[in-house]
């Protein structure tokens, strides 16, 4: 990392005062899902124990496919920034995303995203600012990994990144 890099980071954390700035994507998916908010932070990380594997030299949790993943990465005008299978009820699947700078500013077109996205079943999705100042999409389920309706949750993985693109790309 260098050091510009470094002390980005550093103002984007405020080390020793209990958190981040902005709202960590594990947060703002379970505020989603439970449609209220959440009594404080978590973390990036799932807190227990967890299967990832290394996917293009990042850490991903290991029962999501090489195809959701390439997919996903392959949306014009999207950056993904974070995924997570889901863990449980507690820890739900999500996947963090920007879209292309030139939107940055375009409320509605930010706000049309999500109400697109809202309209699938088992998805649920809002964005606010993240790191730098710019806007951050994320979209969740209730669903995740070992849960009851399992093949609900392989149908929303199969599909999302047809979802993500036709929300953005039109």
């Amino acid at each position: 990392m260098i050091l510009k890099d470094y002390l980005l980071f550093l103002e984007q954390h405020e080390l020793g005062k209990g958190g981040v700035k902005t709202k960590p994507s594990p947060t703002f998916a379970w505020e989603l899902v439970n449609k209220r908010k959440y009594s404080g932070w978590r973390r990036g990380r799932y807190p227990g124990k967890v299967e990832e594997r290394i996917w293009k030299g990042m850490a991903v949790d290991i029962h999501l496919k090489d195809k959701w993943l390439s997919d996903l990465n392959n949306i014009k005008n999207v950056e993904i920034r974070g995924s997570c299978e889901g863990h449980d009820k507690e820890w739900v699947t999500y996947i963090s995303f920007r879209v292309s700078p030139k939107y940055d500013k375009n409320e509605s077109f930010l706000n049309k995203v999500c109400k697109i996205l809202n309209k699938n079943k088992d998805t649920v999705s809002g964005w606010d600012i993240g790191t730098q100042e710019r806007p951050r999409f994320v979209v969740a389920s209730p669903l995740y990994y070992g849960c009851d309706k399992q093949d609900d949750w392989f149908d929303w993985w199969n599909n999302i990144a047809k979802r993500i693109n036709k929300a953005v790309n039109g």
